[in-house]
């Protein structure tokens, strides 16, 4: 096996190859040191004749020159950058930013100042003119049209917002709303509290709803089983809403509209109509009838629901009260009542005995829910 030959022997080679008669010119590999040891120019006497041309750079005085220009580049470049920030001017960022010939005039600049260490008057003034440049305020975020939580910040009159059935027959269905603020429907995860608290109870009971708003509540509890809903409404843009989604509804599943008799008057009014109503009386055969008294089924439990909005347990208490006492004597046994209200409204007032476990925060909201 050929031994390959050290580099003593290497160098040895090339320099008896390089003392012999040979055409050949071979440009060998020589360090930067060995460069300048053999290829600097000789020291010449004073007041000789510089000629630069004949002579070779040196090497150790290239690298510490380019070394010397990457630092001051740097410098220059870091407090041209520093400056870009501190100018409040459009057109001096953007010629700036463009490199045109503003930013050679600060590069320029900074690179004198960095140098000799002093502050630039140019530099106070954009200073000054960014403290007086006029702030762009940004634009404002548009809301966006699906919202979880309806009933906290209800949207513009005319935007909808998301509203849908949670569970049931008519799992997912989406219903209309049209965002108006007097209305507030019950929000969704308080919704679906309240139903899996009254669980298989809801199953066979007819629905009073007394503010029924866009009958959120009315048709998630038809979705759930309850036979029949009575809902009241006063307001007539919100009722129209309500019908619409009453005939979603009939679409999915025929004779759901059947189920549910929507009344666009006043609760409170209507309360006292049926207050006003022989228990004992038959009920109404014809249409004017039906108009001159507020009737509702005695074969069948009712579900009532009294979620009106947060400022009528305080402005109409009394009313309020009155309104769920008149209820509570008609009902038929095994009632229920679900009462939403907010932290300003006793339920001791309601002069029943309400579970522990029916008691339930929500907040804003406080639920109650109790059974006749």
């Amino acid at each position: 096996m050929k031994k390959t030959p050290s580099r003593k022997s290497r160098r040895e080679n090339w320099e008896n190859f390089a003392d012999g008669n040979d055409d050949i010119t071979i440009a060998p590999y020589l360090s930067s040191a060995e460069v300048c040891r053999r290829f600097a120019p000789s020291k010449k006497k004073k007041g000789a004749a510089v000629d630069d041309s004949d002579d070779f750079f040196d090497a150790t005085d290239l690298m510490n020159k380019g070394a010397e220009d990457y630092r001051r580049q740097r410098r220059a470049a870091k407090a041209q950058k520093g400056r870009g920030r501190r100018v409040a001017d459009a057109d001096s960022n953007v010629d700036i930013n463009k490199g045109g010939k503003k930013s050679e005039k600060i590069s320029s600049d900074v690179g004198a100042s960095s140098k000799t260490g002093k502050f630039d008057k140019n530099r106070k003034n954009s200073r000054s003119n960014a403290s007086t440049a006029p702030v762009e305020t940004p634009e404002p975020r548009k809301r966006s049209k699906r919202n979880k939580n309806v009933g906290s910040e209800p949207g513009d009159r005319g935007d909808s917002v998301g509203l849908r059935v949670v569970g049931g027959l008519f799992r997912g269905t989406k219903l209309e709303y049209g965002g108006d603020r007097r209305v507030r429907p019950m929000k969704e995860r308080v919704r679906e509290a309240i139903f899996n608290l009254l669980g298989q109870d809801v199953r066979g009971k007819h629905v009073v709803d007394l503010f029924g708003g866009t009958g959120a509540l009315t048709f998630e509890a038809i979705s759930r089983g309850a036979v029949s809903a009575t809902t009241i409404e006063i307001h007539f843009p919100t009722a129209r809403i309500a019908r619409r989604n009453i005939e979603i509804l009939e679409e999915k599943i025929p004779g759901t509209a059947a189920k549910i008799e929507l009344t666009t008057t006043d609760a409170y009014f209507w309360g006292r109509k049926l207050a006003a109503t022989d228990p004992n009386a038959p009920a109404p055969t014809s249409a004017i009838e039906s108009l001159s008294q507020a009737t509702l089924p005695k074969d069948v439990p009712w579900l009532v629901f009294c979620s009106p909005p947060y400022d009528f347990f305080v402005d109409r208490e009394e009313e309020t009260l009155s309104l769920l006492k008149t209820l509570r004597e008609r009902a038929p046994e095994g009632s229920l009542f679900v009462v939403e209200s907010d932290d300003r409204f006793d339920f001791d007032l309601l002069e029943v005995e309400i579970p522990p476990k029916k008691r339930r925060s929500y907040p804003p909201a406080e639920v109650g829910i109790f059974r006749v």
